[in-house]
């Protein structure tokens, strides 16, 4: 039985930052239900390695998920899942900024049938601001946080870390806002709108370094293995 057997989630995410995010509420006890696109589901499916024609990886983010296939670009489709919003806790997506809303779940849509929805979404640079319309990748956020130039060997070229850190960040930074929110809801009924971006996420945990920056001046480089 798990701590978090009576949250139900319904999840529109795919690739890693949201699917890691829903992963452990599931692994926790909470019931998720996983959205996929329609007709070929979450781009992982396609990724290797594969045994019996299914992605380990697809199969390691999406455990202790419940799943269905549905085309929320169709009125049907919104329908089923305007139906599914009013029984649940949370929602979390990761679409581009503005394409929710266009297709009529935006928080805004979705709270009129839920007002207590916690309604969770993860992009790359934010919902405001001059790159909000640009998609999110791991290894662009990796660049622009300055993670990449103080990874590698001193005086050698910015190098990559070796996980998706930026990702596994966001994914990280949904959940305790999610659960910071599920409090919330559970002390005052109230749900809330939660904006996570990759790059920030992942430049938050460079908290040492900005120290160092901001009180000293100190520009963080490489140590290589030290």
């Amino acid at each position: 039985m798990g701590i978090l057997n009576n949250m139900k989630v319904v999840d529109l995410t795919q690739i890693l930052a949201g699917p890691y995010c829903t992963m452990i509420l599931g692994d926790a006890g909470a019931e998720i239900i996983k959205i996929e696109k329609y007709p070929d589901g979450d781009d992982t499916r396609q990724m290797a390695p594969f045994k019996n024609g299914e992605s380990y990886c697809f199969m390691m983010l999406n455990r202790n998920k419940k799943g269905m296939c549905l085309n929320i670009k169709s009125e049907e489709g919104r329908k089923i899942l305007y139906r599914l919003i009013a029984e649940v806790d949370v929602l979390v997506e990761n679409f581009r900024p503005g394409v929710s809303r266009r297709l009529g779940i935006d928080y805004e849509t979705l709270k009129k049938f839920n007002p207590g929805l916690i309604y969770c979404s993860i992009s790359g640079y934010g919902q405001t601001g001059p790159y909000s319309h640009k998609g999110g990748f791991d290894i662009m956020a990796q660049g622009m946080s300055g993670i990449m130039s103080m990874t590698g060997e001193e005086g050698g070229r910015p190098v990559k870390v070796g996980v998706p850190i930026h990702d596994l960040a966001a994914g990280v930074t949904a959940l305790y806002y999610i659960l910071f929110a599920y409090i919330y809801k559970m002390k005052t009924g109230k749900g809330q709108y939660i904006d996570v971006s990759l790059l920030e996420a992942g430049l938050v945990w460079t908290v040492w370094e900005a120290a160092a920056y901001f009180g000293a001046g100190i520009v963080p480089e490489p140590t290589g293995t030290r």
